[in-house]
């Protein structure tokens, strides 16, 4: 009864403490956003910290004509310490140029085991996903 109850908890216990770990972003799936009447364009995804005006990662391009949502991957793979830093995520068109964006601020809420990380705003939708390191 005892290991079986050990190997029930012990998920629980490996995946507690995620506070002062490291957060390697690896794609992110833009799952919606506020279209605007704009010519036929492709996406992409930017991302920022809090302190640079320069991006610190971005995505591949997705035509805005397809459906979503889309999955990106990231480049470079980042490391994000979720739990000190404000992180914003862009959206761009390669002819309008910004679309909309929103902010990851996990001093809001917590999440102990993140695989898919949805975060939102007005005009945009995306889920990060990613792994502790």
């Amino acid at each position: 009864m005892k290991k079986i109850l050990f190997v029930l908890l012990l998920p629980l216990l490996v995946s507690c403490g995620k506070e002062n770990r490291t957060f390697s972003l690896k794609s992110i799936r833009l799952n919606g956003y506020k279209r605007t009447a704009a010519p036929s364009q492709r996406l992409y995804l930017l991302v920022f910290d809090e302190t640079g005006q320069d991006p610190i990662a971005h995505t591949g391009f997705y035509p805005a004509d397809l459906t979503l949502p889309a999955t990106f991957s990231i480049h470079p793979r980042i490391p994000m310490t979720l739990y000190n830093t404000t992180y914003r995520v862009q959206l761009w068109g390669d002819s309008t140029g910004f679309i909309s964006g929103c902010s990851v601020d996990m001093d809001k809420y917590k999440i102990i085991f993140p695989i898919d990380m949805e975060v939102e705003s007005d005009s945009l939708q995306v889920s990060m996903a990613g792994s502790w390191e």
